[in-house]
């Protein structure tokens, strides 16, 4: 771990923006950074905080609302600059918590909402049968939310290593502090596994990225103002249950039947990550990529036992987390289902698991 320890308060997603886990403040002997662009913009949301003074010469009308606005040539108008810059590192869950409501430029909400609705699907609220680690099923209700429309890119998580995020403790869970320091590339950089020199393979940019573990995945999701998605929203996205035709889930986002044209399973024989938005056949109704195949992805949810045979039980020697929706080089493509349970150790890095974020619809502020 570098020298330089500064645990400047960045990057919380709506959800854990009040972390127990988080210390407000953690004295160490490093000097302070200062304060990074998410841990800047959530403390000028904290309710009670003293109104920044505003000029009436940086305030306008607009010609069609009659309202208000913000000048972009305002020097004292750090907001907008911060908005605008969390948009263009994909970092728009920020700008549209509903606690940003009134301080955030209806052009700046707008272009979040554009990014957004680019970058993720909306799935509907509504109930879905969730298949449990023990191979039961029990009804799920759940409400609206948006997923990714594909897996987190070597070039999305090249910017959240750029930015020093492996170096900022705080948007890391405190049991895997000590662990941190271990997550390296090649060249013993912060980063992925299989990366050099804090670079992603050449010729990988929009490929999967690969070669982290659940907290690194985490990590990141905290970054961009999202979180991890759970096995019943990973069930409800990918099998797309539909209420009028008896609420059950699809085994496969185009259906119960397995078509290898439509994946990048073991049978494909590609043998390799593809880029994200490859196979678009495979792809959910809504527009989702690659929720079956090309890499295991994983979930929030942590496993704790796995479908056994009379007499039989699971005991697992280490934490386990979920992954889900099967990989290049996953032989049988019945572990690829949106169904599927298993795992991987939390601190696993291995070449063919990946990961995918997730935004509650209802911390969402509505569209100018």
């Amino acid at each position: 771990m570098p020298a330089n320890l500064s645990l400047h308060q960045e990057h919380r997603n709506e959800q854990d923006a009040l972390r127990p886990d988080c210390p407000a403040s953690i004295s160490l002997a490093a000097p302070r950074r200062r304060p990074g662009l998410g841990a800047r913009f959530l403390a000028w949301l904290t309710p009670g905080k003293q109104s920044r003074p505003r000029r009436p010469t940086t305030r306008h009308t607009g010609e069609s609302t009659g309202k208000p606005t913000r000048s972009a040539d305002d020097p004292e108008n750090n907001d907008l600059g911060m908005a605008r810059r969390l948009i263009s590192q994909d970092r728009y869950g920020f700008v549209l918590l509903k606690q940003a409501m009134g301080q955030i430029a209806d052009e700046d909400a707008r272009a979040a909402w554009q990014a957004l609705n680019t970058q993720m699907a909306l799935v509907p609220a509504g109930s879905v049968p969730l298949m449990l680690c023990d191979g039961s099923f029990a009804a799920a209700d759940l409400e609206g939310f948006y997923l990714d429309r594909c897996a987190v890119t070597n070039r999305q998580f090249q910017r959240f290593v750029l930015s020093g995020a492996y170096d900022d403790l705080q948007i890391w869970p405190t049991e895997v502090w000590p662990s941190v320091a271990r997550f390296t590339d090649l060249s013993g950089r912060p980063g992925p596994r299989d990366w050099e020199n804090g670079k992603f393979p050449a010729g990988k940019a929009e490929h999967p990225v690969v070669g982290v573990c659940w907290y690194e995945a985490v990590a990141y999701a905290r970054w961009v103002g999202k979180r991890l998605p759970t096995a019943a929203e990973w069930q409800k996205a990918g099998g797309w249950p539909e209420q009028l035709s008896g609420g059950m889930c699809n085994r496969y986002p185009w259906g119960n039947m397995f078509e290898p044209a439509r994946t990048n399973l073991s049978a494909s024989g590609v043998g390799q990550t593809t880029p994200v938005r490859e196979y678009p056949s495979g792809a959910t109704p809504n527009g989702i990529y690659q929720m079956t195949g090309n890499v295991w992805e994983w979930l929030d949810d942590p496993l704790e036992t796995i479908p056994c045979q009379r007499g039989e039980y699971f005991q697992s020697w280490k934490p386990l987390r979920r992954i889900i929706g099967g990989a290049f080089n996953t032989y049988f493509p019945s572990e690829a289902t949106c169904q599927f349970v298993t795992g991987q150790g939390e601190l696993d890095r291995r070449e063919n698991i990946g990961f995918r974020c997730a935004l509650t619809l209802g911390h969402l502020r509505p569209l100018p």
